[in-house]
């Protein structure tokens, strides 16, 4: 069984602190580079993500990349557990889902797509496919 904030087969996006993580962490800038050379861990947490919305063209190539290699995610054997683990507050937007950082308001479709589901009640846990 599964552990909570860690189902595989998916992006799963934790706020930090909530759920535990695995030990090997990387920043979302390696993440991309690992992404687009076929060398995503087994299992891997992605941090700073809530930093990196200061560059809009990161967060379009991120996005890009992500919808790229997510057949590639789906069908790796085993496939990934990938996580997110996000230093902010995560809320219920007016399209989807934004994180609040630092004063300032980020959707999180825009990395992930439009098919965030919660899967907790605490609303710190959410999933959306590769």
């Amino acid at each position: 069984m599964p552990e909570a904030g860690r189902l595989r087969g998916v992006y799963n996006i934790v706020t930090a602190g909530d759920y535990e993580t695995v030990d090997y962490q990387i920043p979302v800038d390696e993440f991309l580079e690992r992404l687009e050379d076929d060398d995503v861990p087994e299992e891997v947490t992605v941090v700073g993500l809530e930093d990196a919305y200061d560059d809009e063209s990161f967060i379009d190539e991120l996005s890009r990349a992500m919808d790229r290699k997510a057949d590639d995610l789906e069908n790796a054997d085993p496939t990934p557990m990938v996580q997110f683990e996000i230093d902010a507050d995560i809320h219920r937007g007016q399209v989807a889902f934004d994180i609040f950082h630092e004063g300032e308001i980020y959707p999180l479709h825009e990395v992930f797509g439009r098919q965030i589901k919660p899967k907790d009640q605490t609303g710190s846990w959410y999933t959306t496919p590769f």
